[in-house]
């Protein structure tokens, strides 16, 4: 098998940059924010949870719209536009003076919705025994940035405040969009089709890709729920400033990368990705109701947390790969995108329900999200066995 040429590294490095800088830029305040939210003007606990989520919505409905604009428009002008979204939405958020002007700044934010036109390009400029590779070099970056944004956030919010957050969101999105037109070219071969609906039903119907969907759905919904709640709890019951936060969380980052990294090799190794995907889950519900046990101590907490980051990174890195194995080449465009809208979606509706359910008791959302990723869970295995 040929090794991946030198226009195929640069556009996956390319691709991989100007994404992973935009991901950097939306989980950057992810850490801090509800701490933030809380003294603003009309904020209640609500609120503050879709100022975390609402990102999470217009990008779920944007997805497939945006990579299907691609197709038409191309690829470049499509992350342009997707790219300077998020830029105006970075400014709102970084002016506001009350919680709704910040509600309205990350749902612009969220409308730059170019994942899946990022992989749509991927998969136009590479030969099909390089795709995964490329793929996998932009879900490495899109994982580091993830990481670095939560090691990071609490410290630069001590030095330049939320407010100096969203510019430099703002500042990333302008660098991003500089590579863009500096760095990638249109591709030479152009697509350009219709919308296929019996693509997206046959996307839907298949079991084993509607389950990476659910999963996928709780996965962002719990990353999105615990982190409202969580910062405010660290500072309240634990006493713990939150520009000390991040001495917490690059320990537990990079210890959780023992946990991740096996698990990939040996899922890859015994060949069996579903049975490691069911069991991933399961260990991420009992992750989660762990922690809304153990929010009083920090050793716990700092426990169950490096659980959670290990697990959760093992699944955004299992759950695309199986899922472009299992789909069939005539519709994988279309399942990566309803796989997409999934993933953002619950990003928002976690950010809600954690808002609601902390009107009553914060610990409560932990168990909240416990319920929902256990029984789906359950329900998933017991599809599989009478398969």
């Amino acid at each position: 098998m040929s090794a991946i040429n030198s226009e195929e590294k640069k556009a996956a490095l390319s691709i991989a940059a100007l994404v992973s800088l935009r991901v950097y830029g939306l989980f950057l305040i992810m850490p801090v924010f509800s701490i933030y939210a809380e003294k603003l003007p009309f904020s209640t606990p609500v609120l503050i949870g879709l100022a975390v989520g609402m990102y999470g919505l217009t990008q779920a409905l944007l997805q497939v719209p945006m990579g299907l604009l691609s197709d038409f428009w191309g690829r470049k002008k499509v992350m342009a536009i997707g790219l300077l979204m998020f830029f105006v939405g970075s400014v709102v958020a970084a002016l506001a003076n009350d919680i709704y002007w910040v509600i309205l700044g990350r749902c612009v934010q969220g409308m730059g919705a170019i994942a899946s036109t990022g992989m749509a390009y991927i998969a136009d400029v590479s030969r099909p025994e390089q795709r995964a590779k490329m793929m996998g070099i932009v879900g490495a970056s899109i994982g580091f940035a993830f990481m670095l944004s939560f090691m990071t956030g609490p410290l630069l919010a001590q030095w330049i405040g939320i407010k100096g957050l969203f510019w430099l969101t703002a500042v990333l999105a302008l660098i991003a969009l500089a590579l863009l037109f500096v760095a990638v070219k249109e591709p030479r071969k152009k697509v350009k089709k219709g919308f296929s609906t019996a693509e997206l039903i046959a996307a839907i119907k298949q079991k084993d890709l509607l389950l990476l969907d659910v999963f996928v759905f709780l996965l962002h919904a719990s990353m999105s729920a615990i982190f409202v709640v969580l910062p405010l709890l660290m500072l309240h019951q634990l006493n713990f400033e939150s520009h000390a936060h991040w001495k917490l969380y690059v320990p537990v980052l990079i210890l959780s990368l023992f946990i991740m990294i096996p698990l990939i090799i040996l899922q890859e190794k015994k060949k069996q990705h579903v049975k490691f995907l069911l069991l991933a889950m399961l260990g991420l519900s009992l992750s989660v109701l762990l922690l809304g046990w153990g929010v009083k101590s920090l050793w716990m907490l700092a426990l169950m947390m490096t659980v959670y980051f290990g697990l959760f990174n093992f699944l955004e890195a299992a759950m695309p790969s199986l899922l472009s194995k299992r789909a069939d080449d005539q519709y994988r465009g279309a399942a990566m995108g309803v796989y997409s809208s999934s993933q953002f979606f619950g990003a928002f509706i976690g950010g809600v329900l954690a808002g609601y359910v902390m009107q009553w008791k914060a610990e409560y959302v932990f168990y909240a999200i416990f319920v929902l990723l256990f029984s789906f869970t359950a329900l998933g295995i017991k599809a599989f066995k009478n398969n």
